[in-house]
């Protein structure tokens, strides 16, 4: 029996949050390790990895919180690669 066109777009926007919950998971170890290397002893995870970004780029942050994890990601990538 073929999917419905609703179903179809159901299982899509299922794979697009469990990409979107991986890559989170990911950027929340990624800040465990930026606390680390930037000494914020009472910070991990994501709170870290805000932290890194409102030093670095002097932006606010409620401007960094409204990032999606895509445009953190990007943001990271030169981190990353350290």
């Amino acid at each position: 029996m073929a999917k419905s066109k609703k179903n179809k777009i159901h299982e899509a926007e299922e794979n697009l949050f469990i990409v979107e919950g991986h890559l989170k998971y990911h950027l929340a170890r990624l800040g465990d390790k930026i606390a680390k290397d930037q000494g914020y002893s009472h910070l991990d995870g994501l709170e870290a990895v805000y932290r890194y970004l409102i030093d670095k780029y002097n932006w606010l942050p409620d401007q960094v919180k409204r990032l999606s994890v895509y445009d953190l990601k990007m943001l990271l990538d030169d981190y990353e690669k350290r």
